[in-house]
């Protein structure tokens, strides 16, 4: 049992962890996760909430990237908008039921070019901000459904990504944790109603996160029992310290990036599996043209609670319909282009909306991550199976793919220089030159 406390063995990871020591797929790993999050963010410019939270920047000026914009502003405000450009088209990746990309990417940047950083500490950076995401969820499962799993450990993630740019200490980098552990917030009640603030909430974890550690810099201390203490993190996300042992187990030994998932469709990451084994049905029979068809769809008790898995028409907006597994599976039975993103702003599709009334959503108590897809016509029955989440391990030829398919559009001849620049990114001596060619 060691005698250091939760955040002081995350710091001490953090602030030891070399970079000539990391193992070389794994950075090539990192750089494709980059090169997923900066993807979402450059096709998600013209979108409502970063312009609402590029709003609240106002003429703030700085020396931090906002992507896609000309000016360039102070770092918590570049987290704080590129977090919300990352996961603005809900196609960003997923870790431990956060959305680590669109928390540690902004953090790691804003203050890298603040900071003259080198691109192989940016990779760095990111590669401890997924772990520790990922970790901090594993210490106390039990903090979703009631909250909101990248508002609460994702603040604490870009505290941890933010503390290593900037080069602080051990002692300071555990006050850095233990401030976002306090600054930690957020819950889905937007996914029940299709409302900005579950999008804003990423924002805002990024940016606390950030100014947790820029506190800490500053002299800013924390309880260094933040995490598992009588009045802690634990007790009042998860309510039981019963798992608390899993946020340091095995730390160093191996990378939870490489357990990223990695999302296709612009929609809740809750309902990407049984898309996918909604479009391999019909592939190998189409629907038929009757109206008798009955669809099921089997989840885990977790992924059944998840805020806005059981949303039922009228959609009041896309964001409502795309956490919604009824809505989501009908469209990819109807083979509509379910990786379109202004598909989704055709939420109230009379035929999809009428298939999506014959699909039953049932729970199987034992399933801790099974999904079923079963159909039932006038041909009888026909089923898939699969691990939620395990067709949905990314390749770098698929992100690559993705890259150019979001953002070509958009940077026209830049993407390919972009691509390049992120792909040998533990060569860059900093981050100028890249961050140039993200903004507008």
């Amino acid at each position: 049992m060691s005698n250091t406390t939760i955040s002081q063995q995350f710091a001490q990871f953090i602030t030891t962890l070399s970079f000539e020591t990391l193992p070389p797929a794994l950075i090539e790993q990192a750089k494709i996760r980059i090169l997923d999050s900066l993807a979402t963010a450059i096709a998600a410019r013209d979108l409502p909430v970063p312009a609402i939270a590029a709003a609240l920047v106002g003429d703030n000026r700085g020396r931090a990237t906002i992507i896609g914009q000309a000016r360039t502003v102070p770092a918590i405000d570049a987290a704080l908008v590129n977090a919300t450009l990352v996961n603005g088209r809900s196609q960003d990746d997923f870790l431990c039921k956060s959305h680590p990309g669109a928390v540690t990417l902004p953090a790691a940047l804003a203050l890298a070019e603040q900071e003259d950083t080198s691109g192989a500490e940016l990779i760095a950076a990111v590669i401890l901000g997924y772990e520790i995401v990922g970790r901090v969820y594993l210490g106390g499962p039990g903090m979703v459904s009631k909250f909101r799993a990248t508002g609460v450990a994702g603040t604490i993630a870009a505290a941890a990504a933010a503390a290593r740019v900037l080069k602080l200490d051990a002692e300071q980098t555990s006050h850095a944790l233990g401030c976002a552990a306090v600054f930690a917030s957020g819950f889905g009640a937007g996914f029940l109603t299709g409302t900005a603030e579950v999008k804003l909430n990423v924002g805002m974890a990024c940016r606390n996160g950030v100014s947790a550690a820029l506190l800490a810099r500053g002299g800013a201390t924390a309880s260094p029992l933040a995490f598992e203490g009588e009045a802690g993190f634990y007790s009042a996300m998860a309510g039981t310290l019963d798992d608390i042992q899993y946020a340091t187990q095995g730390l160093g030994e191996r990378y939870l990036l490489e357990e990223t998932v990695y999302k296709e469709f612009p929609v809740c990451i809750f309902v990407q599996t049984p898309m996918t084994l909604a479009r391999e049905l019909i592939s190998q029979r189409p629907l038929p043209a009757d109206t008798t068809s009955r669809i099921t769809v089997t989840v885990s008790p977790s992924t059944y609670a998840f805020p806005g898995f059981t949303n039922v028409a009228p959609f009041k907006s896309s964001l409502h319909a795309k956490v919604s597994a009824r809505f989501c599976v009908a469209a990819a039975l109807l083979d509509k282009p379910i990786d379109d993103y202004a598909f989704y702003e055709h939420f109230d599709a009379a035929d999809v909306l009428a298939l999506a009334e014959r699909i039953d959503l049932v729970i199987d108590p034992a399933s801790k991550d099974r999904v079923t897809v079963s159909i039932t016509d006038g041909n009888g029955s026909r089923a898939l199976e699969g691990i939620e989440g395990e067709t949905l391990l990314s390749s770098s030829d698929k992100v690559i793919a993705k890259f150019r398919r979001l953002t070509s559009p958009i940077l026209g001849p830049k993407t390919e220089t972009v691509l390049r620049d992120v792909l040998r990114l533990e060569h860059l001596p900093n981050l100028h030159d890249l961050t140039a060619l993200l903004r507008d």
